[in-house]
């Protein structure tokens, strides 16, 4: 046995896994919700929220820009919104190596009134943001990288968010075209953004429109390759998050590597989540799949090497990279250079 405290001592599988197990709520979703739910108008309850890093961070920058929030339990969370006013007119935000919460929040920051810094940790700080800053900077907000290299920190100084069209490209992070879509209702007049080349990862743009409807927001679209969205409000609402289908990606492949039988409870075909189709891949590979009201269940059988496409679920390549070692024959993996 191994006494280190820092390491972890995995033992081989000596047979198939079989269970039901519930993974903890989807990060994406609850990233999006608590930008939503913070911007609303009235209380939101999310039940079923992530708690992690990315989550503890994204928290407490809303703490800083004067957004009232609880915790009810570890995994409920009562937001009040501030009707799209941000209470703050200054803040220093330490998003530490959180991508989503500083893409998400520079674009909320823009819907203020005052001067908001947004900045992370050495890492952080490697990580390109400028393509959202230029559409910000298109819009007429004054944004930068104030280290001129593309990346955090972020200083935005504003008085709002100017309607108008704004272009995207949509080769690059889909968070980028999310964190705009999201704070669109609050801007000052009717907002268009067109997306410039093919879109990735698609299912992530389809669930913030999801979260966006659940809280009374409507958008036009035409294809996803462009948007329109006239001025509104979101309206505090009771908002349950799904389980992470990313997290239940780790099951499911266990299932399938052993011969095994796992059911995860809270998703179905009705999920917002891409990367619930990763069963797909499996059903492909070989694996038996059973999609329920509420639950999924993969059973494993012998596994064939596949050719796949996994733009729009590119988050569980690495889960299929590992099923691939344990199939017959080669597995390729295609269209992935954005992860």
């Amino acid at each position: 046995m191994n006494s280190d405290p820092k390491s972890i001592e995995i033992q081989p599988v000596q047979r198939p896994i079989i269970g039901e197990i519930t993974p903890p709520g989807s990060k994406s979703i609850t990233n999006r919700a608590l930008i939503v739910a913070a911007m609303a108008e009235g209380t939101s309850i999310l039940r079923g929220t992530l708690e992690s890093d990315d989550t503890r961070v994204m928290l407490e920058s809303l703490k800083k820009l004067g957004i009232s929030w609880s915790r009810l339990d570890q995994n409920t969370i009562t937001i009040q919104g501030c009707g799209g006013k941000i209470p703050a007119s200054q803040a220093d935000l330490w998003l530490e190596n959180s991508g989503t919460s500083i893409r998400f929040l520079t674009a909320m920051c823009a819907t203020g009134s005052g001067t908001y810094i947004l900045d992370g940790n050495k890492r952080m700080r490697e990580r390109p943001i400028e393509d959202l800053i230029h559409s910000l900077q298109s819009l007429q907000v004054d944004a930068k990288c104030t280290e001129g290299n593309r990346c955090p920190p972020v200083k935005i100084q504003t008085t709002g968010l100017p309607g108008g069209t704004v272009n995207i490209a949509g080769s690059l992070s889909s968070q980028y075209l999310s964190g705009l879509l999201m704070v669109a209702p609050y801007a000052q007049g009717p907002l268009e953004i067109i997306v410039e080349g093919e879109l990735v990862s698609i299912p992530y743009i389809e669930m913030t429109l999801d979260v966006m409807k659940r809280f009374g927001v409507e958008v036009q679209t035409e294809d996803l390759q462009s948007y329109r969205i006239e001025p509104q409000k979101y309206q505090g609402c009771d908002y349950q998050i799904e389980p992470d289908a990313s997290a239940a990606s780790y099951f499911f492949a266990a299932a399938a590597i052993t011969q095994g039988k796992v059911t995860i409870p809270g998703l179905s075909r009705s999920a917002m989540q891409g990367d619930v189709h990763f069963v797909d891949v499996l059903e492909e590979m070989g694996c038996e799949v059973t999609w329920e009201e509420n639950s999924i269940t993969v059973q494993g059988r012998k596994l064939q090497g596949i050719d796949i496409d996994m733009n729009a679920i590119s988050d569980t390549a690495q889960t299929l990279a590992a099923v691939a070692v344990f199939a017959v024959g080669s597995t390729r993996v295609r269209n992935v250079a954005h992860i």
